[in-house]
């Protein structure tokens, strides 16, 4: 009898250290994004890694776009070994991402979007260029700033309103000799939802 009151002593003993352990040893999931900011049209790439590091678990990665009031799924991504997983994404405007796995939910990760600015010459001799604002909303009314670049830093030459299709064509007195210039979209004009957007650079020889 003294031998099983013991045994039974020292398996109920067991079972409540297994019990704490287990308790001591919450479900995390965790996520963080490859870059802060991207260009519309760019992806962004989140990855993250699940608490008890092991392949085949299923995570679900959750977006909350600007504007939404609510987290929503996304894609479902399963762990490979270690208990990392990954998932490329491609917001079109500021997004909040989470991931969730089983019980747990990781914190936020927020990736910030610019707006995709082009400059194209139209015509060297007349000075003309084109350039276009392009992003999941139009920026119509909102203007653009025409800037040079020098050696000795950026000179703003004109600022540019955009049209109904967030476009404009413009004029620009070109020196003689090479002209480095690009257009510039303040976050006054980007917000809300977006950042300063900065398109390529032209360089015309005159």
């Amino acid at each position: 009898m003294g031998r099983t009151r013991v045994a039974l002593v020292t398996t109920g003993l067991a079972l409540l250290l297994a019990s704490v352990g287990t308790a001591a040893t919450p479900q995390t999931v965790t996520i963080s994004a490859s870059r802060p900011s991207v260009v519309f049209g760019k992806s962004v790439t989140l990855s993250g890694k699940v608490s008890n590091s092991k392949a085949g678990e299923n995570v679900s990665v959750l977006a909350e776009p600007f504007g939404t009031t609510a987290f929503a799924d996304l894609a479902p991504v399963q762990t490979v070994s270690g208990g990392h997983w990954s998932e490329v994404v491609k917001p079109t405007i500021e997004t909040a991402y989470q991931a969730k796995w089983k019980s747990a939910t990781s914190s936020t990760v927020n990736v910030k979007v610019r707006p995709l600015i082009t400059l194209a010459l139209v015509s060297q001799g007349t000075g003309r260029f084109s350039t276009k604002v392009s992003a999941a909303r139009s920026f119509a009314g909102k203007f653009v700033l025409v800037q040079r670049l020098t050696s000795t830093g950026v000179a703003t030459l004109k600022r540019v309103t955009l049209d109904a299709n967030s476009a404009a064509s413009f004029r620009v007195r070109l020196h003689l000799g090479r002209s480095r210039l690009r257009v510039v979209m303040p976050s006054s004009q980007t917000a809300p939802g977006y950042i300063t957007g900065t398109s390529n650079v032209v360089t015309v020889s005159h």
